[in-house]
This record gives structure tokens, C-alpha cells and sequence, in this order.
């Protein structure tokens, strides 16, 4: 079998914020993350959802022991962003798997999801590059999903 997955990286120190219903409009995302960077906060993941019309849920990955603090300022800044609400979720962990045919093998992604659904683990967020294909899963979970990936791909 050919080899897809070139290495895997598991964090299990993140914590995962949603920022919910923030307007859709050119700058207030680059805004969001330039805030959390000159305030030191680096981010591991983002992802951006509509949620309604002209408006879209704003989620990312920070590092666990900093999420009270990101809360924190979030809070003080949904009215100037015109965002709905604040979620954060600390049981998750992140896996990322790294390979330069991901991009180019159709069905990866879904063999993926089908391993892990398999082994009875839900994906929370799913964020993907040309090489490379991040996950959230519950933390516990963690394990027994890099477990299935590695069986699943016939990884050492």
C-alpha cells in the first residue's frame, strides 16, 4: 500500500473557542487574530463557519492553560466585533497528519473519517491544507484515534 500519511502530531493541551455569530465582512476576522497576537496568544487551528446570513461562527484551537484569559478579552470585545457569544470547549485534543499526497489522492479525507468513525470517535472541527489534514476529538478519544489512523494507513 502506498504510503499517504508522511507523520502524525497530537496536542492534547488545547482548548477549543467559539467565537459565535460574528459579522461576515471584510477585516473583522483579520482583526480577531491580529488582537489575540499582539496580546501574545498563538493560535493552532481556525475555522470559519456561516451561520446565518452575513454573519458566521469564528472557531480556533489556543493553548489550554491561556483559554481563561482569551475568554476573558473575547468577552470585553464581543460588542466592538457585534458577536453573539462566547463557547469554549477544554476536553479536545488536536491531530494533525502531515503528507505530500494528500493532496493529491482523491478519498483520504473520508477513509479518515470513516476509521475514526469505526473506532467510535467524533470529530468535533476538521480543518484541512494541501498537506495536511487537522482534527479535533474529544481527549479522551485521542489515543484510540491516533491507534485507528495508524492501523487503519498500516503506520508503524
Amino acid at each position: 500500500m502506498e504510503r499517504v500519511i508522511d507523520s502524525i502530531v497530537v496536542r492534547t493541551d488545547l482548548a477549543k473557542i467559539v467565537l459565535k455569530s460574528v459579522p461576515d465582512k471584510p477585516g473583522t476576522v483579520g482583526d480577531i487574530f491580529t488582537k489575540l497576537g499582539e496580546l501574545g496568544y498563538n493560535v493552532e487551528a481556525i475555522a470559519q463557519t456561516g451561520a446565518a446570513k452575513d454573519r458566521c461562527d469564528v472557531t480556533f484551537a489556543v493553548q489550554a492553560n491561556e483559554a481563561q484569559m482569551i475568554l476573558e478579552y473575547l468577552h470585553q470585545r464581543l460588542e466592538a466585533w457585534d458577536a453573539k457569544g462566547v463557547l469554549v470547549d477544554r476536553n479536545l485534543a488536536l491531530i494533525v497528519l502531515f503528507g505530500q499526497k494528500l493532496a493529491t489522492m482523491p478519498g483520504i479525507a473520508g477513509r479518515v473519517f470513516g476509521i475514526l468513525g469505526g473506532a467510535k470517535v467524533n470529530i468535533d472541527m476538521i480543518s484541512a491544507g494541501l498537506m495536511s489534514l487537522s482534527l479535533m476529538v474529544p481527549r479522551d478519544r485521542a489515543e484510540a484515534a491516533l491507534r485507528a489512523i495508524k492501523e487503519g494507513f498500516e503506520l508503524a
